[in-house]
């Protein structure tokens, strides 16, 4: 019966390594993710400096709409990335402390 226990524990406690792992690599794209949306705004910064300054009138009044969304856009889904990191990170914590308890 002992043998058996222990196998049961060493099962249940790869589960919880192997969704770590998992999440981990979830958490990795997120990162990915987040960074491709801080390079593409550098990008807009750039072409912001380089032209909006020239626009007047309807062009202007449109492109400072749009701009606004698109910053506004940004910044929500900065805000959701680290949100869902946070959890993440817990949910990972929670995992290993689960495994570690079945050593």
């Amino acid at each position: 019966m002992e043998l058996i226990d222990e196998i049961e524990r060493k099962v249940q406690r790869r589960k919880y390594l192997m969704m770590v792992d998992i999440l981990e690599g979830y958490r990795s794209n997120i990162h990915q993710a987040l960074s491709r949306m801080g390079n593409s705004k550098q990008i807009y910064r750039s072409a912001h400096g380089c032209y909006a300054h020239q626009w007047k009138g309807q062009t202007r009044d449109a492109y400072e709409e749009i701009a606004a969304e698109i910053n506004s856009t940004g910044n929500k889904i900065n805000h959701q990335g680290e949100l869902l990191i946070k959890e993440i990170n817990r949910e990972i914590r929670r995992l290993l402390a689960k495994a570690e308890a079945l050593r």
